[in-house]
Order: structure tokens, then sequence, then C-alpha cells
């Protein structure tokens, strides 16, 4: 096998195929021959010497018989005719020599003076043989004869001119394989030299020539099958590697110019690679910060093992996002905020491998994002601060006006003025709701007190709340309502404040003796409120800008209703925490506009809300005084409300503080006390409070006034014992059912649970 691997070329290996195949032939033949005529000779030998020795013996056989060793000798003396016979020699029954003979040569030694054993004995240069001598049955002695045999000289002699023949042969079939073998190889070398030049050139555009109709014709034809089929594949192969090394080098690029860091665990062999960028960022060598899954173990705040755990685990196990953000300590010993990001890559059998990612530094973001986090929160503080302020003088203003409608004795100009202040008080009133309410939903505390409604209740309830407005624009409101009940799950209050608001937002932008119109609707399931108006109109370019805080359309000096430009923000904010949508339409300046509310409703296939008898609209109750303690720092604030409370016919007591408040409540025995929350020293909390813990007020019901009006501070009212919330300035016909409740209570107790 080496041989023939180390033969070169076909041609060659097809030549030493044939030498060794003839070689061993022919030596296995003429060893064959060889062994034969051994044989034969052997046999010739034999069968000679013994046919010998049995006449000399037979004609001996009186000498024996007589004892005449003169006859013997005589007879073993005819011998002296056979060359090749060295010796012989008779030997009577005693096996004692009886006669000899022996030629002229004395190679090979006289005769044994002992007859030997009957048989023939063959070695490397003689032959001799025993054989009995027999007269009528009885062996009478034995003759031996030794010979020459000759037979290596005949081997060599016969091996030489076998050896002549055995090259002779090899020639001959070296020369005939050659010529035979040039029809056989010649396709095969073409096909070869094609495949090399392709090797060489890379030019797959190459075939190879079809020179037979046999298997090598079949072979030349795969063989260019294969190469189009090469071509084409090194082509794609090219074009993918082309493309691979631009990607690569994009992503060199980007690596190189991206503030991220990199890393690749493989989690078979527990090795973490890391890029420079990633020990740049934390400010380590690669011996401080080793290509190990520890370093970043080692490195790791200690506070964000557990919930890291849980989001690798949560990744590998469940498939979740595997991003997150925590603190490593850099080399300096600080602390910073980084992004890490990666996924991971799974066997068949769905166990992980190899995972990859990135790590940013989001330090710098993290501090923009609690710089921002902090100046909204003290802008949020603001907010409510100035509210509360303004509320508070607000609040005698407000009551004010309810003495002066409770006074019939002013006239019609007194009347008017007293309208035109009420109208604006309730104007600055909604825009501090407003302002409020924004910054509640930016910050994500505004909360949605669903239920199910209809649609009719939040338009009937939201123009209502913007009637005076459109009066006094003196505009012309038309209802377009459907004829079903159209009705969906929703806050009544933020629905209708939501509508009041574009209802308030036409009658501003409409002039005088205008036209608004609502129309609603349903649309599959979703429920729809379009409010057009013949007002001024809105640019094309302010379409879409007009939903944004603070934007107003066409905002000059003459318009100084024009407001702070949350309403229609708010709008949208509101409408979408109901999952529905806000859109204007307006066909340009001086043509009016059409703002279009989405809010999905509730199938029309379910039935319709049923009114509860539980809610039934009672009859008026008879108006009947209660005893009020009223306790409010802002003594305008107190004297007001306490003058519209007694002039509608309520025993008050008025104080300025809390401790007074606890001293006047067992002296006065109120049904009802209404506490400011801000009072000075003790606050009306810790009031409410302390009058919870004194079973004598149980029954007293305790409203909180105050011009903190967020959800917080409402459910702060409740933990602290209150019954109601009420915001400064406060409304009279919200107070009116709470007195006409306190009354209730006090004629009618109740009763004690059996």
């Amino acid at each position: 096998m080496k041989v023939l691997a180390r033969a070169g070329s076909i041609q060659r290996k097809l030549n030493v195929i044939v030498m060794t195949t003839t070689f061993f032939a022919l030596l296995l033949a003429g060893t064959a021959v060889v062994l034969f005529d051994v044989r034969n000779q052997i046999a010739t030998l034999k069968s000679d010497l013994v046919a010998q020795a049995d006449i000399v013996a037979l004609a001996s056989t009186s000498a024996l018989t007589f004892d005449d060793p003169r006859v013997a000798s005589e007879n073993l003396a005819m011998l002296r005719a056979r060359p090749a016979i060295s010796a012989a020699a008779i030997y009577n029954a005693q096996g004692q020599l009886f006669a000899t003979f022996q030629s002229g040569a004395v190679e090979g030694g006289p005769a044994p003076e002992r007859a030997p054993a009957v048989g023939v004995q063959l070695d490397r240069d003689w032959i001799t043989v025993a054989r009995p001598v027999v007269s009528n049955r009885d062996t009478i002695g034995t003759i031996f004869l030794r010979a020459r045999h000759d037979l290596l000289r005949r081997v060599l002699e016969y091996l030489g001119a076998l050896t002549a023949i055995f090259f002779t042969s090899l020639a001959a079939a070296l020369l005939l394989s050659n010529r035979l073998q040039t029809r056989l190889t010649g396709p095969i070398l073409a096909i070869s030299s094609v495949a090399s030049r392709v090797v060489r050139s890379r030019n797959f555009n190459l075939r190879a020539p079809r020179l037979s109709d046999d298997e090598v014709g079949s072979l030349a034809d795969a063989f260019n099958d294969m190469l189009h089929e090469l071509g084409k594949r090194a082509g794609t192969l090219e074009e993918a590697n082309l493309a691979l090394l631009e990607s690569d080098q994009r992503y060199q690029l980007a690596v190189r110019g991206s503030s991220a860091g990199l890393w690749d665990w493989d989690m078979l062999a527990d090795t973490m690679v890391f890029s420079p960028r990633v020990r740049e960022m934390l400010g380590y060598t690669l011996a401080q910060f080793p290509d190990r899954p520890e370093s970043i173990r080692k490195v790791l705040h200690p506070d964000e093992h557990q919930r890291i755990r849980g989001a690798l685990r949560g990744h590998l196990r469940d498939g979740r996002e595997y991003q997150f953000e925590c603190r490593l300590r850099t080399g300096a010993g600080e602390w910073r905020w980084l992004s890490i990001a990666g996924v991971a890559l799974k066997q068949g059998d769905g166990k992980p491998y190899r995972m990859a990612g990135s790590m940013v530094d989001i330090t710098e973001r993290k501090a923009a994002e609690q710089t921002l986090h902090e100046a909204s929160r003290a802008k949020d503080e603001f907010i409510a601060t100035l509210a509360h302020e303004l509320r508070n003088p607000l609040a005698p203003i407000r009551t004010g006006l309810e003495i002066l409608k409770k006074d019939t004795g002013n006239g019609p100009p007194s009347q008017r003025a007293r309208a035109i202040i009420e109208r604006q008080l309730v104007h600055m009133i909604r825009l501090i709701d407003d302002l409020l309410d924004i910054s509640r939903i930016s910050s994500g505390k505004i909360r949605l007190e669903k239920k199910r409604i209809s649609l009719r209740a939040v338009i009937e309830s939201a123009v209502e709340t913007s009637r005076p407005g459109i009066e006094a624009g003196r505009h012309r409101l038309a209802l377009e309502l459907p004829a079903e009940e159209v009705e969906f799950d929703g806050d009544l209050t933020r629905l209708a404040q939501s509508l009041a608001n574009l209802l308030n937002n036409a009658a501003k932008y409409t002039p005088s003796g205008g036209s608004i119109l609502v129309r609603a609707s349903r649309d599959g399931e979703q429920a729809v409120i379009r409010v057009q108006d013949s007002g001024v109109g809105i640019p094309a370019e302010m379409l879409d800008r007009v939903f944004q805080l603070f934007a107003q359309v066409g905002r000059t000096i003459d318009r100084s209703q024009g407001g702070l430009g949350i309403g229609l923000s708010l709008v949208r904010s509101l409408v979408e925490l109901h999952g529905g949508s806000v859109t204007a339409e307006s066909e340009g300046t001086g043509r009016g506009s059409t703002f279009t509310l989405r809010v999905p409703c509730i199938p029309a296939c379910v039935a319709p809300l049923l009114p509860d008898p539980t809610h039934a609209p009672a009859a008026a109750p008879v108006h009947e005084a209660v005893r009020v303690l009223l306790a409010d720092d802002n003594v305008d604030a107190a004297d007001t409300m306490s003058a519209v409370l007694e002039m509608s016919g309520h025993e008050v007591k008025t104080v300025y503080s809390g401790p007074e408040a606890l001293q006047a409540a067992p002296l006065f025995s109120p049904d009802v006390m209404l506490l400011d929350i801000g009072m000075p020293g003790m606050s009306g909390y810790q009031v409410a409070q302390q009058l919870r813990a004194d079973a004598r007020f149980d029954q007293t019901l305790l409203v909180a006034l105050t011009g903190w009006g967020s959800e917080n501070d409402r459910a702060l009212a409740l933990q602290s014992g209150f019954d109601h919330h009420l915001t400064k300035p406060v409304d009279h016909l919200a107070l009116e059912p709470l007195l006409r409740r306190a009354a209730h209570r006090r004629t009618e107790p109740e009763t004690p649970a059996a």
C-alpha cells in the first residue's frame, strides 16, 4: 500500500498494480512447478533405488541361504554401473555385515556395520534404502544402498531458468500494460488536468471532455456538473463572505464608536469574555478584571444579587427579556449605574449553552432622572401649594356671594355684578382644578372610579357645568342624542369634565351669538360625541398641536379669556385613560371647529342598566336646622361661612383653632363639625382623631374643609376619621346634602347591631 501511495500518477499506480499482480502470479506458479518437480524427483529416486535394492536382494537370496559371501559380493559389484551409488551392503538375518560394496569415491563413507532399519532416508546430499531379503516368506537378511541424489543442484538450475522466464514475463506484461493503459487512463488524465487547472485558476467554467461512453465518460459528466454547482456555490460564498466582511467592518466600527461594552458567556466552560470597553468603563485592568463570570459578581452591589439572579432565571427558564439596571463598583471605589442586556442560545434539548449581551453606563442618565424626579416633585408640591393658597382667599369670596344671593333686597345692578363675580369665580376654580389634574396625570397619580354609566348622563352633567359660560356668550346650544341608550364603563365625573372642557372651549372661542352643536351616537363598539361650533376655527398647522400642554390657537393680548392652554391636553389625557381618543377638525380660520370624542362602550346586545330603586329620588326633605361647629384659622372664610349657615337657619359655633374646637365640642354638642385641615398648632387631622376617640361624637358628622384636594389628601382625611372631604372654595350645593344627612342621623339614630 505504501508503494502504491508513493507511485504518484494513476498510470504509475496501474503499472505497480500490474507488476505486483504479475510478479506474485509468476512467483506462485514457479514455486508450484519447482515443488512439483522436486517431489517427482524424490519419488523417482526412491522408486529407482528401492527397485535396484530389490533386484540385488533377489539375486543374493541363494548366497545368504548357503552362506556364500563371495557370490553376494559379486552381486553387489554389479552396482558399479550406477555411479550415483557410493556404498552397498548385505546383512544376514542377525543383522551382521555379510558382504559390502563401495565405489571408487570415498564420499559418504562405508556401509554401517549393523543392518539399519528398513526404510528410505533422505538428507541434503544422500538417499539411503534398507530393504529386507525374503526367501519363502522368511526374512533371511537386509540389503543397504546409499546414493547421491543431486536434488539441490537440479533445483538451482531450475530456479535459474524460472527467473529468466519470470523477468521476461514481467517486462512483457509492463509493455503490454502501458499500451492498454493509454486507452483507459487518457480520459481520467484529461479530467485530472482540468481539475488541476481549476485549482490553480479558480475558474469553475472549465469543463472536462467526454472521451468514452463507459463509466469514465459518466465520471466526466458528473465532474462537469460538479464544476457547475461549485461555480454557483463559489459565487454565493464569495458574496456571503463579502457581506460578512462588510458586516464585520460595520460591527467593529460600531463597537469602537459605541459607548457600550460587550460580553460573551460560555456557559458550558464557565468563561466570560469582556470587550476592552467594559474594563474602560469600570476602570480595571485585565489582571484586575479577568475574563471570568465572577469578575462581575465581585463588583456587583450587594443589593442587586438577588434581583439579577431572578432576572437570569426568568430569562433562561421562561424566556423573559434579560435587561436590567444595576450598580457596579469601579476601580476607584465609586458605584456607577449600568444597563445590562443579553440573550441566551439554547441547544436542541432547550439547555442554554451560550449567552451574550452589552453593558451601557447610564450613571449620567440616572442622575438626570433623579434631578427630573426631584424637579417634578417640587413642581407638584408648588402647584398643590399654589392651588391651596389660591383656594383660601376664594373661599370667603364664594361664601360672600352666597350671602349676596340670599340678600334679596339688592337691586338688578347688584345682581348683575354678583353674576359676573360668580362666573369669574367658577372660571378661576376650574383653572385651579385643571392645573392640579394635569399635574396628577403627568405623575401617574390620578385614579378613575369606573362604573357603568350612560352617555346621556355624561352629556347632561357636562352641559349643566358649561351652561353659565354658554349663556354668558348668548350662544345657541343644540343637542342630538341617540334614541337608544348607550352605556359604557367609565368615570362619570372625569368624562363629564372632559366634555365640559370641550363645551367651555367652544363657548370661549365662538363670537357672541354663535351656535354650538353636541351630536352623540353609537359607532360599533364606540360611543361618539362631536362638539361642533361656529367659532374662530383652527389653522391647519395647529390641528396636531392643539392637544399639547400649554398650546393655544392665536394667543393675543386682546383675548383675555384664552386660559392656560391645559384644557384640551387634560381632555386627551382623561379620554385616553378610558381607552378612547379625541381629535380636532377645522376648515380653517373663521370656519368653526369640530372635536370628536370616542370612548369604548358596552355592546348593544347587553341589557341596559335599570334604575336602582334604592337610589330613586326621594321627596325633598323638610328643612331642619342642625348645630354646626366651624373651625378655620382663616377668619374671613370662617365668618362668611358662618353667616351663610346662619342665614340658612342653622345654629353655628365658630372657632379659629384646633384646641378651641376640642374645647367647644363637648359644650356645644354639634351635629356637624366643619374643620379646616391646615390650622396652625393642631391640624384638622389631629382634631378629628381625638374626636373619634371620644364616644360622645360617634354620630357627629365630620367634614374636612381644605385647599388640598389630591387623592392622597382625601384618603388621609378618611383615615383620620372624617366622613367627607370638601375642597375650598366649598360649593354650598355640595354642603347642603351633608347637612340634611346630619339632621337625619339625629332624628333617626343607627340601630345597634343585634
